[in-house]
């Protein structure tokens, strides 16, 4: 009797010709995956943006209105400034840095209203996003 432990060269060949077409193949998968999503990563980025922008309104001690911009005044002095920049919304303090918030936007207004700021996105998937905001301080 014959005790037969390890692997043939048939079965290795055949073990890798699976493992190769496995690896092959989910990158396909992957890119089909994130291609689909896209819009939703659109979405979910713009939901990102209104949250810090309503957190620095709220925060704000002076806000001031622009053609193209608004300037939000920190309790600390900081003027942190909100911008079109091409196809984004850009951040910028104290007219330094270059901070994307919001890539691939058609177009990008401001409102103010008293202590009430709304903001308005239009996307470049075709929807329209709006944000209202109240400044506490």
């Amino acid at each position: 009797m014959r005790s037969e432990k390890g692997i043939t060269l048939l079965e290795l060949m055949l073990t890798l010709t699976i493992l190769l077409a496995i690896i092959w193949t989910l990158p396909l998968l992957m890119s089909a995956a994130i291609q689909n999503s896209g819009a939703d990563f659109q979405q979910e980025e713009a939901r990102l943006f209104f949250h810090l922008f309503s957190k620095e309104v709220r925060e704000a001690t002076q806000i001031i209105l622009s053609k193209g911009s608004i300037e939000l005044t920190k309790k600390d002095g900081a003027i942190v400034k909100y911008e079109r920049y091409g196809s984004s919304i850009r951040r910028r303090v104290n007219n330094t840095g270059h901070e994307i918030v919001l890539q691939d936007i058609r177009d990008f207004t401001v409102q103010i209203s008293g202590r009430r700021v709304m903001i308005e996105v239009d996307l470049n998937n075709g929807k329209t996003e709006k944000q209202v905001s109240f400044q506490m301080s």
